[in-house]
């Protein structure tokens, strides 16, 4: 893409969002679009918030899981008995 494009898909983007929040500012519409939009938004953020709890409880079990796998080497590797025997 030349410099050129670039520039100008810049200031069509800028643009374009320069006319939604004129938009969603100061007109009578936009007024009432953002009062119907605000309680989605809120409940999005809700979700994300709570999304972003359970991706840290994954990662909690991943960390203990490997914690967990670890002390079983480690306490295989110390074991008197040899590696791949059983006692049957």
């Amino acid at each position: 893409m030349s410099e050129a494009s670039r520039v100008c898909l810049g200031a069509t983007v800028g643009a374009l969002c320069g006319a939604v929040v004129a938009y969603l500012f100061f007109t009578g519409r936009g007024r009432e679009l953002r009062d119907r939009i605000e309680p989605a938004i809120d409940d999005l953020r809700g979700e994300l918030a709570r999304f972003q709890k359970t991706i840290e409880k994954v990662g909690d079990l991943a960390n203990d899981s490997m914690r967990v796998m670890e002390e079983f080497r480690a306490a295989r590797a110390q074991s008197p008995y040899p590696a791949g025997t059983t006692s049957h």
